[in-house]
């Protein structure tokens, strides 16, 4: 609620300020470039983040570095008039240095749930002059989640991981975009009360899990050098009912920086397929 009420007061401090040349944005954070996009909104960018470079690649765009650590000079180097992004975005001494120099900074929520999807699109329609297109936007989405299949009666237990910089792995308790996605896709969190963002568990702890899927994203299965390189981080994982049926479902991280993309639905829609499979059936999504 209070990352609403400061979007919002952002809004009403620059509705007045329009002028009549076009303005000059820099988005950072995957996903909320996503919603940039989906409103039309490309051809005021003048300079992404390294999570959103992909997204726009055929322009080549400047790249301001990673969402979390940007620099003054380099975003104000691109002569922006708005920075959007989420509550990922910093260090927040930098954002200040933006504010001073006359930057407008939206900062949007990066909570992983779909309220929070169509509220930042709400907020980036407003801003822009994009209300009718956010507002068709929304419920779009809203029909696509609608059409979803019903999550099974007995949900198939799942762990959220995320290789780490050490060669580890990372598992997703409650509060993270990793639970979110389990929940969401009709399957069922084990470690959801047990403890809240990522921790790393020991073999023993896995095997009591048992879990029937193993979720992760296409940037960690690269990181760690393929998928038996990513469970090999953890033997303990083979030995899972998730493990013995290559129970793999890998998804692209990009539409979960800066909180979920409009892209995810599609991502929610496969995972509850897979979430209705028969228990002893193998199969690797991606």
């Amino acid at each position: 609620m209070l990352n609403k009420l400061f979007a919002l007061c952002l809004l009403a401090s620059f509705s007045g300020a329009a002028s009549a040349d076009p303005v000059r944005l820099v988005s950072a954070g995957a996903s909320i470039t996503s919603v940039v996009q989906r409103l039309e909104l490309d051809s005021l960018v003048v300079g992404l983040d390294s999570t959103s470079a992909p997204l726009m690649s055929e322009r080549d765009l400047p790249n301001v570095g990673y969402q979390r650590q940007l620099s003054a000079e380099g975003v104000l180097s691109l002569r922006p008039d708005v920075l959007l992004g989420s509550e990922e975005m910093g260090p927040p001494a930098v954002l200040q240095q933006l504010r001073e120099a006359g930057v407008e900074v939206i900062v949007l929520s990066a909570q992983a749930d779909l309220p929070t999807l169509y509220e930042n699109i709400g907020v980036v329609g407003e801003r822009f002059s994009r209300g009718a297109q956010a507002e068709q936007l929304i419920n779009e989405l809203r029909s696509q989640v609608a059409a979803l299949p019903a999550p099974p009666d007995q949900r198939p237990r799942a762990l959220f991981l995320l290789s780490h910089s050490a060669g580890s792995l990372l598992v997703g308790g409650s509060g993270t975009a990793g639970n979110s996605l389990i929940e969401l896709g009709g399957m069922y969190n084990p470690v959801a009360g047990q403890f809240s963002q990522y921790r790393s568990l020991s073999a023993e702890s896995l095997l009591q899990l048992r879990p029937e899927w193993l979720i992760t994203t296409s940037q960690s299965v690269d990181s760690a050098g393929g998928s038996e390189a990513l469970l090999a981080l953890q033997p303990a994982l083979a030995a899972t009912p998730a493990g013995q049926n290559g129970r793999l479902f890998s998804i692209d991280g990009a539409l979960l920086v800066g909180g979920f993309s409009p892209a995810i639905v599609s991502t929610l829609a496969q995972l509850r397929q897979a979430a209705a499979e028969p228990a002893n059936q193998a199969q690797s999504a991606n």
